[in-house]
């Protein structure tokens, strides 16, 4: 069952450039086989039970969640994003 709900926004502060957090969290979604489109300011993804978008400025990353599967827990979402954008 799919929680369309809470809607949850993550700040990651990070001292990569734009193209390197893109690029990773690229590969990353490719090997997880999850879908990733955008570009070195804005985009979105799914896969592993969660959707979201993201923003990124300067060297802050803003991620929101806008749909999780109800089971998963925040935490776990979480580590997910620190994963793909960390």
């Amino acid at each position: 069952m799919a929680s369309q709900g809470e809607v949850r926004t993550f700040i990651i502060r990070t001292t990569k450039s734009p193209e390197a957090l893109v690029s990773k969290a690229r590969r990353v979604a490719r090997e997880n086989g999850a879908a990733f489109k955008g570009d070195m300011v804005v985009g979105g993804f799914s896969g592993g039970g969660i959707r979201g978008s993201y923003r990124i400025e300067d060297r802050t990353v803003r991620v929101t969640i806008t749909e999780k599967f109800g089971l998963i827990p925040w935490s776990i979402v979480k580590s997910r994003i620190k994963e793909f954008f960390g």
